[in-house]
């Protein structure tokens, strides 16, 4: 999206996501007009007005920008281990914790993605599927991380690709629950999912 942007405008253009994503987390996605919007992040960033409406003339496509990011910033982060000497269990129990990781530190965005799918879905399919495509490509690794487990015998599953569908159903449900204040630290959170993910779901004996 930036790859022909001088670095300058790639910064501002960060600079401007990061103002909106700030703005949807402590408003949320509606909670300010657009033109307070806009006045806003072009106050913060420094931006210019018409420059920022030429960028994103509607809401839709100011958070859709911010989705597309974070979810690339996952898939992109999650693929790079695509060599890893390590095996399955580890490089899968890794992925899990990135995911809470970066879910947490990217809530706003994540919550955000959730919100925006359907709406894309019937009205800018081409949207839509570049999204989606993203989180296809993070099953897909998910998948083949599982059929390597499959295969050196730790994971005990019959469909590797129905199995990668529930590790991921499982990481997306992380948001709707987990409270900070609730007494279970982030470690401790992807100790509890790596334990369902690898021992529970994928039948991994314990070591």
């Amino acid at each position: 999206m930036t790859a022909d942007l001088s670095p300058h405008d790639t910064r501002l253009a960060a600079d401007t996501l990061d103002a909106a994503t700030s703005i949807f987390a402590r408003h949320g996605p509606h909670g300010l007009g657009m033109a307070s919007l806009t006045r806003e992040i072009t106050e913060r960033t420094g931006i210019g007005i018409v420059e920022f409406r030429r960028d994103f003339p509607t809401r839709l496509d100011l958070m859709y920008a911010v989705v597309l990011r974070s979810t690339r910033e996952l898939v992109a982060r999650q693929i790079s281990d695509f060599s890893s000497p390590e095996s399955p269990v580890d490089r899968l129990s890794q992925l899990v914790r990135r995911h809470i990781d970066h879910c947490w530190k990217h809530r706003t965005e994540e919550e955000l993605r959730r919100a925006l799918l359907p709406t894309l879905r019937a009205i800018h399919p081409v949207r839509y599927r570049e999204l989606s495509d993203q989180l296809r490509l993070y099953r897909e690794h998910i998948r083949e991380i599982i059929g390597d487990g499959v295969g050196q015998g730790h994971f005990r599953v019959a469909g590797p690709g129905m199995a990668a569908g529930t590790v991921l159903e499982t990481l997306e449900s992380i948001l709707n629950w987990y409270d900070p204040e609730g007494g279970l630290s982030l470690p401790e959170l992807g100790d509890v999912y790596v334990d369902l993910i690898i021992h529970h779901q994928l039948r991994c004996p314990r070591r």
